[in-house]
């Protein structure tokens, strides 16, 4: 099936997970990491907010973070939590969170409790160095990879996070996975991801796909949900995160990376959809 092949050219990477109880109360404001996150919550309680939504944290239930979204957390002395840190490699300008609907929480089953002991049990020494955000993502842990002692361990570990990864997604997936190659939209994400550095018009997206202006603009916000321009910015915003968040690049390196015109408009822009300045978004790496 189509679903199958979209959900099978995700690549899954695992970068760091434990368990983790707190002594006293803890409180962690505006973290934004390009990694996501996956909670499990086995005693206690606490809450997350990200953006004006606040998520209470509970006993028996799992969580998900996406990468690169501003959250702060508030965990209450004795909460007791297994938290996953992972990344998904997006082929052919492809999101995983785009394309999948999510929820962001869901109750617990007595497999993903065990998933989430079997995973730990053999991968025991991923825990982070230090719980504070801002200290342990002030080193350069995005490049590191974690090294498996065998195929066995590698296969039996992404296959447990994929599956806990499929616990937060929506049913009935295919009717958007479908409707973009039944009408070549693939090739359009992956034009845009591949020339954020370039000037990209609706009138080459159109050509590229084959339809009229106006006809492509229509079908493209049906299946996306956003108009091709808006969609444009939004990756545009997207590579400027991850790379405020994990190189060294200079503003003005980042502002020709992603062909925003000038220091004004990005800032402007950047603040329109992150809520952040560039310098106080970099900022929250530590």
């Amino acid at each position: 099936m189509i679903s199958e092949q979209i959900g099978e050219s995700f690549t899954f990477h695992l970068r760091n997970i434990a368990l983790l109880s707190f002594e006293n109360d803890a409180d962690y404001t505006d973290i934004i990491s390009p990694f996501s996150r996956i909670y499990l919550i086995t005693a206690g309680s606490g809450y997350l907010i990200t953006g004006n939504r606040k998520i209470v944290l509970e006993a028996g239930n799992l969580y998900l973070v996406p990468a690169f979204i501003s959250c702060s957390y508030h965990f209450g002395k004795g909460l007791c939590h297994y938290y996953i840190h992972f990344s998904i490699d997006q082929p052919n300008g492809l999101s995983a969170f785009s394309i999948y609907s999510v929820n962001y929480s869901a109750s617990s089953s007595d497999l993903d409790q065990s998933l989430f002991s079997r995973i730990l049990e053999i991968n025991p020494d991923l825990q982070l160095p230090h719980h504070h955000p801002k200290i342990y993502q002030n080193k350069l842990w995005m490049n590191k990879k974690v090294t498996y002692s065998s195929v066995s361990q590698h296969i039996e570990t992404i296959g447990i996070l994929k599956q806990l990864f499929s616990r937060f997604l929506k049913p009935d997936q295919d009717h958007a996975i479908n409707s973009i190659l039944k009408y070549n939209i693939q090739p359009i994400l992956l034009y845009i991801q591949d020339n954020l550095g370039q000037d990209i018009s609706v009138d080459q997206l159109a050509e590229i796909a084959c339809f009229s202006k106006d006809h492509f603009s229509r079908i493209f916000k049906n299946i996306i949900g956003l108009a091709p321009c808006e969609y444009i910015i939004r990756k545009r915003i997207e590579k400027a995160q991850f790379l405020l968040l994990a190189t060294d690049l200079t503003q003005e390196q980042i502002i020709d990376k992603t062909n925003f015109k000038s220091d004004s408009y990005f800032c402007r822009i950047f603040k329109k959809y992150t809520s952040f300045t560039p310098a106080r978004y970099r900022k929250q790496r530590g």
